[in-house]
């Protein structure tokens, strides 16, 4: 009894003097998020939320890895940790900024919701140069430990992309793991020769499209799934039946935008002359003689994508160029697809005003023509003498 009086005293005593330190706040970590805006978690494990600020207090509820909250109030101070009142799910608590040197909380500004033409509300957060970027586009570790996951090898750096797809894809109303859909992973040289070398490195995924209930193709859920891939950092697109090869199945081929370890030519689809960031679907020459437009429509940028080197790069001189090597191959239809891209750029760009004319005169689609003709002449220029050959009634 005795022992046990002097602890209950020991304890009482001491404890006040131990709150006083424990309140103090970290001098390593200095607060970053802001009230009334939101933070994302960046933690390697999913962040556990207190009813109060403490680490002693039983956890109410967890936030996965990559999910944004709102900041509601803060910063408190408790056991050397900074802590913010946070809401999820209909949950409210008090989460830690941080700990031992690192941020377990990204500062992400306002969320601005956006609805989209399909009726899904789309999350966006506003950049350090004022711009809106997918809310879901989060900077991947450079960790580059290798993992199995079933029979394919990937990265943790792809592991991470891809689990942020699947939330992105979930908050679509997908259902699916990406995990799971899994077909051909990275680190897989003299795998599969109609992947030429792409997936020899890291960073390479290749997704199934099939239900596996029924093993019937899921249209409808391909465009959600290219859309939360893109998000999450990767090049991605379709590979239709028979396009690579006679048999060949249909799936997503994905590459991770600025991995380090990515075989040459998996970085020539991100940035090459055929590659995502030029707007093109990264087949090389074997499969079509000039670059080929993406057909999935616009690609994603991520403020990270930019810090790390890898800027958009669809310019009228690169879509004027194919546009010629398109003319040059007499394949007018995507001649003017290119030209058109260079013009939706810069509307006054004279080259491709004249060349889609052109094109568009060899498609037998006069009106066309002469629209791109008169256009050209309205900006100051002479008319060209193969414009009166082709519209000799023309009033140049």
């Amino acid at each position: 009894m005795r022992w046990l009086a002097i602890f209950i005293c020991c304890y009482l005593f001491t404890y006040p003097i131990n709150a006083q330190t424990d309140s103090t706040c970290p001098v390593d970590l200095p607060p970053r998020v802001v009230v009334g805006q939101s933070a994302r978690v960046i933690s390697s494990v999913p962040l556990n939320i207190r009813p109060q600020p403490g680490t002693t207090l039983a956890r109410i509820g967890t936030i996965p890895i990559g999910e944004t909250v709102p900041i509601l109030a803060g910063f408190t101070c408790a056991e050397g940790y900074t802590w913010w009142q946070i809401s999820y799910n209909d949950l409210q608590g008090w989460v830690a900024e941080g700990g031992f040197g690192e941020y377990w909380l990204e500062p992400r500004g306002e969320i601005t919701i956006i609805p989209g033409e399909d009726g899904i509300n789309r999350q966006f957060v506003t950049t350090s140069t004022g711009e809106l970027e997918p809310e879901g586009c989060l900077r991947p570790p450079d960790d580059y430990t290798r993992e199995q996951v079933g029979y394919a090898t990937l990265n943790r750096r792809t592991l991470f992309m891809l689990d942020n797809a699947t939330r992105i894809y979930r908050d679509l109303g997908g259902e699916l793991n990406f995990r799971q859909l899994i077909t051909q992973g990275s680190y897989n040289a003299g795998g599969v020769a109609a992947s030429f070398g792409t997936h020899d490195g890291g960073g390479a995924v290749d997704i199934s499209v099939r239900s596996p209930l029924d093993w019937s193709v899921m249209d409808d859920e391909i465009p959600y799934m290219i859309e939360s891939l893109r998000i999450a950092g990767f090049a991605a697109w379709v590979r239709f039946p028979d396009e690579l090869y006679a048999g060949s199945p249909i799936h997503i081929h994905a590459i991770a935008v600025g991995d380090a370890e990515l075989s040459p030519i998996a970085r020539q689809q991100i940035d090459g002359e055929r590659g995502y960031l030029r707007g093109y679907n990264g087949l090389p020459a074997e499969y079509y003689p000039a670059p080929e437009l993406d057909p999935h429509g616009d690609l994603v940028m991520c403020e990270w994508m930019v810090l790390d080197g890898f800027p958009d790069q669809r310019t009228v001189a690169t879509y004027f160029n194919v546009g010629m090597q398109q003319m040059a191959l007499a394949d007018y239809e995507r001649a003017v697809q290119n030209f058109t891209l260079a013009l939706n750029i810069d509307p006054n760009h004279t080259d491709s005003l004249i060349q889609r004319g052109q094109a568009y005169f060899f498609l037998r689609n006069p009106q066309a023509a002469l629209a791109d003709y008169e256009r050209y002449i309205a900006l100051g220029n002479a008319p060209l003498p193969f414009m009166f050959q082709q519209f000799p009634d023309a009033d140049f």
